[in-house]
């Protein structure tokens, strides 16, 4: 899978202000998490949304890596960051609860989407959540996005609602990065419960 690594310098930053916080919120298994179809239901909440492209990439726990998704959008994972979906429970009560890392690679497959005023969306399969303290930053290309103060990062849940995680946990802040046309911030799981960016106001915000 190509890499690239021009947000080096925002992920530097982001991984220098990742301090840990806790939700509350009901847990489940990861695989629990993921199976009323997510990305269905938000479609059903965002009339005129449209299909973007499919990417499958291959996390390896002993790498640093940034995989570049459709749509010009990236992740970062750094070494050793996700838990084991084997063993790993799986709601917002887990964020923050130590778990056993994952030790084999692992294929990762994000389907992106465009709402109808063109903000991104980005559904991840399978559930995963990620090691405490280890540090996973999503990156979305959205011009206009990035130029708007307001511009956030929304956790859509398997309803299709989708709400700002920094209300509770003020380490996931977005940053917006106006040159390269970036919203970004750090994710502390994602599987099927998505990963929605989105502006107060717009059809992705709660």
């Amino acid at each position: 899978m190509r890499m690239q690594f021009r947000l080096a310098s925002s992920l530097l930053a982001l991984s220098l202000a990742a301090v840990m916080a806790a939700c509350s919120d009901s847990a489940v298994g990861p695989n629990e998490a993921h199976q009323d179809g997510s990305a269905a239901a938000w479609l059903k909440r965002n009339a005129g949304a449209r299909a973007g492209g499919v990417t499958s990439f291959v996390y390896d726990p002993n790498l640093n890596a940034i995989f570049e998704l459709s749509g010009g959008h990236q992740i970062f994972f750094a070494r050793g960051s996700v838990c084991d979906p084997a063993t790993s429970t799986y709601g917002v009560t887990e964020w923050d609860k130590p778990c056993n890392p994952l030790r084999a690679p692992i294929t990762i497959t994000a389907q992106t989407f465009k709402d109808a005023n063109g903000r991104p969306y980005v559904d991840f399969s399978p559930a995963l959540r990620f090691v405490p303290g280890r540090l996973v930053v999503l990156a979305l290309y959205d011009r206009h996005a990035a130029e708007d103060a307001t511009s956030i990062i929304n956790w859509c849940g398997p309803g299709g609602q989708c709400v700002d995680e920094s209300l509770t946990s003020p380490e996931l802040v977005t940053r917006r990065e106006v040159g390269k046309g970036m919203v970004v911030r750090t994710i502390k799981h994602f599987s099927g419960y998505n990963i929605s960016v989105g502006r107060t106001g717009y059809s992705d915000a709660y």
